[in-house]
């Protein structure tokens, strides 16, 4: 698992880079998501990426899109519940 303070850079399809800070991994169905925030974005935006957590062949960390909606909205919930009992 990574550490909360490493930042990882995220490539979409056109080969564009996001950079984003690692806040938390959460299991949720027996599969674990990565709540990453991206840094280019202003503090008061707040938007956070849920990205799925799997291990390849090599057990290198490959991250996942999510795209359906109502699987995001319940894992963001998991997320705030758990950041809420920390605080």
């Amino acid at each position: 698992m990574m550490d909360a303070t490493e930042n990882i850079v995220l490539t979409d399809d056109e080969g564009n880079e996001l950079e984003c800070e690692y806040l938390d991994t959460i299991p949720y169905q027996g599969k674990d998501y990565a709540i990453l925030y991206p840094l280019d974005q202003d503090e008061d935006e707040g938007e956070v990426i849920i990205m799925e957590v799997v291990t390849g062949d090599d057990d290198e960390e490959e991250f996942l899109p999510v795209e359906d909606e109502d699987l995001l909205d319940a894992i963001f919930a998991e997320y705030m519940k758990i950041v809420e009992l920390e605080e």
